[in-house]
């Protein structure tokens, strides 16, 4: 993970239970008798993301809707710190952030703001997920003035309709649907339970097992999948990124799969992106990365 993440080590938990006492109840032994929690438990992970957004991020409430993504926070952080790196802040205001898709839980958004002070303008085709992120943002103190929402309603477009003609954005960031298929989205799901699970296993938990197709960290269909999966996602918002291309000092995207990289870099030289880069970033055995493209001279 990166340098400065402050998540870059083991979970306190007994500080993280201090702050949102609705974690204790989660809280299991691990293999070397530390505290730690069933992670194929989607209840667990959405408290453990409360007390870390209490705790560290000085928001006193968050939730979501039965069935939307909650995200681990870690990760999202990491993402935002390698961003913090590529871009040079302004001299006369804050960083401005353009988070596409920003899901009901608005992690991105939160971070950013609470973090480094960066201001944001979060994206959102879903209308639920777009009045929840709005609520969030109305009742916890101080995000009404760095994070405005705005509702995607075009679901063919990603800039239009968000940026508008007075706007301007140092950095867009995106975490895109990464499958093609509901069908494909479960499966890579009861993959990732599998593995939660036979880790339990060796730690000899007594827990008991949970649905196979529960989604621990939940998401819905525009969270988690579109018609020609990730790289299709990419390809669109590449192409479209041309016509902002004034707007937004620096465009960057997770890509989950690396395979999908030929196809993206070839995308990238057929809008003539002035200058790519890819980013490669690791949480614990999870490799994953994001490309950054841009239409300025270096």
């Amino acid at each position: 993970m990166h340098k400065n993440n402050p998540h870059n080590q083991s979970y306190d938990m007994s500080a993280l239970c201090a702050a949102l006492p609705e974690l204790t109840p989660h809280i299991i032994e691990g293999q070397r008798g530390q505290q730690t929690l069933d992670f194929s438990d989607g209840q667990a992970i959405k408290a453990l993301n409360k007390a870390i957004l209490k705790k560290d991020y000085r928001i006193d409430f968050w939730d979501l809707p039965d069935g939307y993504l909650c995200p681990p926070i870690p990760g999202r952080v990491d993402y935002l710190y390698h961003l913090k790196d590529l871009i040079t802040p302004p001299t006369d205001r804050a960083v401005s952030a353009l988070d596409i898709g920003t899901g009901a839980n608005l992690i991105y958004a939160i971070v950013g703001s609470r973090a480094f002070n960066w201001r944001f303008v979060a994206s959102e085709i879903d209308s639920m997920a777009v009045n929840c992120a709005k609520q969030l943002v109305k009742v916890n103190k101080g995000l009404s003035k760095q994070i405005k929402v705005r509702h995607q309603s075009d679901e063919n477009s990603i800039f239009a309709n968000i940026i508008h003609s007075e706007d301007y954005f140092d950095v867009s960031l995106c975490n895109p649907p990464f499958h093609r298929s509901q069908e494909e989205a479960a499966q890579g799901n009861q993959r990732k339970n599998k593995n939660l699970n036979y880790n339990k296993s060796k730690r000899g938990s007594t827990l008991k097992p949970h649905k196979k197709d529960q989604l621990n960290f939940a998401g819905t269909h525009k969270e988690l999948w579109c018609e020609g999966g990730e790289q299709a996602f990419i390809k669109k918002m590449i192409e479209q990124s041309v016509a902002v291309k004034e707007q937004v000092g620096l465009f960057t995207c997770l890509v989950s799969r690396k395979e999908h990289l030929p196809a993206i870099y070839k995308t990238l030289k057929s809008v003539n992106a002035t200058m790519v880069k890819t980013v490669d970033m690791a949480q614990g055995s999870k490799v994953s990365r994001f490309v950054a493209w841009s239409f300025f001279s270096e």
